[in-house]
């Protein structure tokens, strides 16, 4: 089984469930979060010229951590003067491909959770790094796997995830993106409405991660 290796994840101080935070930094009302994982392969299928992204070799690659309500939805853009500095954009970049990624996540995402840019990255790769992925999802070859598949394993080399805390996503016949449910201080936690798998049953195609570097 492979962890995804991250760096820089020291020194964030989260918020609890009263949602305090620091007087520069406006936050709406949320319940939890959901950190999204894309499939590297699916997007690169379509953007072989991203080269940020593709030829590299990755299977998933972070994509953001989002503030949600368990009623459903999350709040967005919301008010924050604060922007990541060069140590924060390094930090943020041993996870996610590209600053342009780092930058829109920030302003659409992170500026809604009452966390400065750094606590928010930070918090971002310790939920991260906390995962476990099994050898089926290692990017090293194409396989065929079915949604309930993925989540299954996933579980299984993670077993501090409750069931309801995964979520596939799929584009057509293939795997393209897994959702995983954390409290606001980043322990494993259910999803809220409409966070669920929305998948075809018949096995998805899991394309293999290409190194051209």
């Amino acid at each position: 089984m492979l962890a995804l290796v991250l760096a820089g994840a020291a020194g964030a101080h989260h918020h609890g469930s009263d949602y305090q935070h620091g007087e520069e930094h406006r936050e709406a009302p949320f319940d939890y979060y959901i950190l999204s994982l894309s499939w590297s392969p699916t997007f690169c299928a379509t953007h072989p010229g991203d080269a940020a992204e593709c030829g590299k070799g990755r299977g998933f690659i972070v994509h953001g951590l989002w503030p949600q309500a368990f009623a459903g939805g999350g709040p967005e853009h919301c008010d924050s003067g604060d922007q990541p500095d060069r140590e924060t954009m390094q930090r943020a970049l041993s996870a996610m491909v590209d600053e342009h990624l780092v930058r829109h996540e920030w302003a659409t995402h992170g500026t809604c959770t009452g966390l400065s840019a750094h606590d928010y990255f930070v918090s971002l790769i310790r939920a991260a790094g906390s995962l476990t992925f099994p050898d089926d999802l290692d990017g090293s070859r194409m396989r065929r796997l079915s949604a309930g598949d993925i989540a299954s394993e996933m579980l299984r080399a993670n077993p501090q995830l409750p069931p309801r805390s995964l979520a596939v996503r799929c584009k057509g016949e293939e795997f393209e993106e897994l959702r995983v449910c954390f409290s606001p201080d980043l322990k494993p936690t259910a999803c809220g409405n409409g966070v669920h798998t929305q998948c075809r049953k018949s096995p998805l195609l899991l394309r293999a991660a290409k190194r051209t570097e």
